[in-house]
């Protein structure tokens, strides 16, 4: 039973991470979902949606992860991989939707959050004690 749940969340990890990545990098967008056939390029929207394609890859990426890690994935390393990549889609979002002066303070933000994020869990490991 427990292969059954692995092969379907590897599936749904797989799917999105294939649909958030051509959501990212493709000039246009999904013409076949119906949620994105009355997005116009160049808007805040179509900026939204690359940034939000980012979450998706992440989630994905991080599901796939989980179920081939004995590991325990830390909620930091979580956070740090969703940071990430939502600021390469909001960076797709700049190459095919142009700049606009509210999504540039979101970058700048989002790499502050970044940062915050990378030194935080970095203090944190540190504190670990692996002496047993």
């Amino acid at each position: 039973m427990t292969n059954i749940f692995k092969v379907y969340l590897f599936l749904i990890g797989l799917t999105s991470m294939i649909l958030g990545l051509w959501a990212m990098f493709s000039p246009n967008f999904i013409t076949w979902y119906p949620s994105f056939e009355s997005v116009e390029r160049g808007t805040s929207l179509a900026n939204f949606v690359r940034t939000m394609s980012g979450v998706f890859v992440a989630s994905g990426y991080i599901l796939i992860r989980f179920i081939f890690s004995s590991s325990k994935v830390q909620l930091g390393t979580v956070l740090i991989y969703l940071c990430i990549f939502m600021l390469i889609g909001k960076l797709c979002g700049f190459f095919y939707e142009g700049y606009q002066q509210h999504d540039l303070i979101a970058f700048v933000l989002g790499i502050f959050t970044l940062i915050g994020l990378y030194i935080i869990h970095k203090h944190r490991k540190n504190l670990l004690n692996y002496d047993l």
